[in-house]
């Protein structure tokens, strides 16, 4: 027990020292067997049972993880039936996270939110594999389940390093195809960003307009394929037939294929600019207010709000500007407020300013962002070379439209 502890202290004092990551693997279904197929779908199957079972239970700890068999609802009466692929491992991990679950729903009670209570599952498309070379092992870009004589071949294996500690996974069923979550932990490397500032406009119509003049526009609508699965179902939704539900998974797989392309944009948008600026600035937008006004579809397809909430995490130093703060009337040079028209996208003040509206903006929100560093550390590398860098990098992603006022430089006063 004390070997097991000191252990469980080693890791925990290594990990301290280490950067998680989780990489996602697809299984190969054009190799997967007749057997191991059934053997999967009798895993989510049994997997929901035994939750189930675990739920039924007053205390969560009573529910014994070696049985091997469970009752099971059918209509009013209930059913025996046996666990035959789900292994003890898995029960336990299915057991931990329910329990996890709990907890979580108890602490937001104690804290005065209104929750409900969790429900029984008729699907379940996750099962926790707790530990890797028992619960599930990799050997030369396979996969194979505990419990399970076939190794799978598997798509995305190579992404891990070779360095990498391979920890827990995640069996997940999505779309009809099935996928690995592998969770990593790697040494703990110094990330160099270069000391500069920029301030970020987003918008409905240019998503994303940066101080420097630098704007991005991408959307990423339903297409052409998915708007023809939907009147097809549409059509025949009163009766059911296996064309139907076939085209229904049509329909989730290129659901899930928009989804992707937004991903891949967001996460290439944040990495670029977390990689170039060590002081991103940007307001605290109300995305919601923006899908309430008319443009929920605008914002749907560009995913804005996830852009927002993945600034504030993975910047080296987000600087968070108050959603009342006036960018879009405050003149940056002498301060005055101007009401410009939602259709005017020139920005015009008495004082004789001008300049693009959102860059104006934008580079407001930066002058405000950068006052929550003291004077002393607002030492900067000059923005113009690191402009070019950017402008180039943002032009390789694919999906974007890139483009950039070349007179801002001219006519944004120093701030």
């Amino acid at each position: 027990m004390n070997k097991r502890l000191t252990r469980k202290n080693e890791t925990k004092e290594r990990r301290k020292s280490q950067t998680c990551k989780v990489y996602e693997a697809k299984i190969d279904r054009s190799h997967l067997s007749k057997t191991a197929e059934k053997h999967l779908g009798c895993l989510f199957k049994e997997a929901k049972w035994f939750y189930n079972f675990c739920l039924s239970h007053d205390d969560v700890d009573d529910a014994d993880t070696t049985l091997r068999k469970v009752p099971v609802k059918v209509g009013e009466e209930y059913e025996t039936r046996y666990l035959e692929v789900l292994t003890s491992q898995m029960k336990q991990g299915i057991k931990t996270r329910l329990f996890g679950s709990l907890m979580s729903l108890a602490a937001l009670k104690k804290e005065g939110y209104k929750v409900g209570r969790l429900k029984f599952k008729g699907q379940m498309n996750s099962i926790p594999l707790k530990q890797f070379d028992n619960t599930y092992y990799i050997r030369d870009g396979k996969f194979r389940l505990q419990g399970m004589k076939q190794w799978l071949r598997v798509r995305g294996l190579e992404q891990i390093p070779e360095e990498a500690e391979i920890a827990c996974a995640t069996l997940i069923r999505r779309s009809g195809d099935y996928y690995i979550h592998i969770t990593t932990y790697t040494n703990r490397q110094k990330k160099f960003v270069p000391k500069v500032a920029v301030g970020i406009d987003f918008g409905c119509e240019t998503q994303l307009t940066f101080s420097n003049g630098v704007k991005v526009q991408f959307q990423v609508p339903p297409s052409k394929r998915l708007r023809n699965l939907d009147r097809k179902i549409m059509k025949g939704r009163r009766g059911k037939s296996n064309n139907q539900l076939k085209d229904k998974a049509k329909r989730q797989k290129e659901y899930e294929r928009l989804t992707n392309r937004r991903k891949d944009i967001r996460h290439k948008l944040v990495s670029t600019i977390t990689n170039n600026y060590r002081y991103v600035c940007f307001q605290d937008e109300s995305v919601h207010a923006w899908s309430m006004s008319g443009h929920g579809k605008k914002v749907q397809f560009s995913g804005i709000g996830s852009i927002l909430a993945d600034l504030k995490h993975k910047a080296v130093a987000p600087l968070e500007v108050d959603k009342f703060f006036p960018s879009t009337k405050l003149c940056p040079n002498c301060g005055k407020k101007n009401h410009p028209m939602l259709g005017d996208r020139t920005y015009q003040c008495e004082c004789g300013f001008k300049m693009d509206r959102d860059t104006k903006s934008a580079i407001c929100i930066e002058s405000e962002g950068l006052k929550q560093i003291p004077m002393e550390h607002r030492k900067f590398t000059p923005a113009e070379i690191q402009t070019a860098t950017f402008y180039e990098q943002l032009s390789k992603i694919n999906g974007i439209v890139v483009s950039k006022s070349e007179s801002v430089m001219q006519e944004a006063p120093t701030l």
